[in-house]
């Protein structure tokens, strides 16, 4: 599938009222049991585009508390503090849902106006359309303000020292789009460099590794592409051609990966050079997650866990994605899917947990309640919690180790 402005609007990532009524904390909401604390700071956990975090998913995914506002925008997480963003940029606590404080956005009603922001060090940065904020993470005042005459299409990534962020932004011109990629120096919001590219939010953000920048998207032919830039100037080093992008890219310390169609491609991050083709037997990659030389692919027929180094399956599960992405912990993975072995009396959208050893299902948690129910974004995790999203409630909700209320 090609690049399109269609396909970049109708996707998750922006800020966009989900059907259902507003609910920032309902009358059960409960407290989880411990203070979770986590590093979740950016789109893909970290710089790299990892997904994974060394935190511990709880044993059970019983709904805590609910709030925030949030309807499309996965939450970020600092320490003890979960941020949200909708109408307002919001910071809870992450053991009660309290609001610790709440600042105003006033940002454009365009679907594509806001996108998931990132925490770097003291700032909370944020792109809308038409400007470039960042606020402080103890109290949500606003450090600085930058004008910049475009819209974001996909979330910031911050490099592991905190210094740049890039963000893919849209330009307005008459005919065809001018998108690229804009870095940023964090301290003050001033740009740094430019770089074009088109892109959609299934192939945002870049991931940022050992003084480079790795982007999917889309050369001005559309031709798909995985495209290296140097971090400090954006000097173009490598470019090489995929068949059909599906996925943000993804780095470790020695590959690169990228969904391609149904293939896995694995490139080396010096030169290049094409490493690996892991075949998921037809099946279109939704969403990459690495750790500890396991590669999780979310796929449009489940989950599987992959070797990097030799390309071997080690399990699947099967069952209906129903977010393009998942997070891994310590103990688990956790991906938007619905299994065939959940006992469901209907395929209800679901955040399910399972073992990353061998895939065995841990717990589920069932969006089923309310018409045409859906998950809002891919599940976030930190110690002892996970969080989740979907238009049964606006506003996130935690997942922890308690019992039902019906126990």
């Amino acid at each position: 599938m090609s690049w399109s402005r269609r396909r970049l609007l109708a996707a998750t990532g922006s800020v966009a009222a989900l059907s259902g009524c507003l609910n920032l904390f309902a009358d059960d909401d409960r407290a989880l049991s411990e203070s979770p604390t986590g590093t979740w700071q950016q789109a893909g956990h970290d710089a790299r585009n990892t997904s994974a975090s060394d935190v511990t998913v709880p044993d059970r995914g019983t709904p805590a508390w609910n709030g925030g506002g949030a309807t499309t925008i996965p939450p970020l997480i600092a320490g003890e503090t979960v941020y949200a963003v909708g109408d307002a940029l919001t910071a809870l606590d992450a053991k009660t849902g309290d609001q610790e404080w709440q600042t105003e956005l006033d940002s454009e009603s365009s679907r594509v106006s806001s996108t998931q922001p990132a925490i770097a060090g003291e700032h909370v940065l944020f792109a809308s359309e038409g400007q470039l904020r960042s606020f402080d993470v103890e109290d949500g005042s606003e450090r600085w303000a930058e004008s910049i005459d475009c819209a974001p299409i996909g979330p910031i990534t911050v490099d592991p020292d905190n210094e740049i962020g890039i963000v893919p932004f849209e330009r307005p011109k008459t005919g065809e789009a001018v998108m690229e990629l804009v870095a940023f120096a964090v301290s003050s919001g001033e740009t740094e460099w430019t770089a074009p590219l088109l892109a959609s939010v299934l192939t945002t953000p870049p991931a940022i590794s050992d003084g480079r920048v790795f982007a999917a998207g889309y050369a001005r032919d559309e031709t798909p592409v995985i495209r290296c830039l140097e971090a400090e100037r954006g000097e173009f080093l490598w470019e090489r051609e995929l068949d059909d992008i599906m996925t943000r890219p993804v780095a470790t310390e020695d590959r690169i990966l990228v969904g391609d169609g149904g293939s896995l491609a694995i490139y080396d991050p010096a030169g290049g050079e094409r490493l690996a083709s892991m075949e998921i037997e037809g099946r279109e990659i939704q969403g990459i997650a690495v750790d500890d030389g396991t590669a999780f692919v979310l796929s449009d027929d489940g989950l599987v866990a992959l070797s990097v180094s030799d390309s071997s399956e080690r399990w699947f599960v099967e069952g209906d994605p129903h977010a393009d992405g998942l997070a891994v912990g310590r103990n688990s993975v956790v991906a938007p899917l619905t299994g065939d072995t959940f006992d469901l009396d209907t395929p209800w959208p679901c955040i399910a947990a399972f073992d990353r050893s061998d895939g065995a299902t841990q717990w589920y948690y069932a969006i089923d309640e309310g018409f045409d129910p859906a998950i809002g974004a891919p599940p976030v995790i930190a110690d002892g919690v996970v969080f989740a999203m979907s238009n049964k409630q606006s506003g996130i909700t935690a997942l922890g180790d308690l019992p039902s209320e019906n126990d």
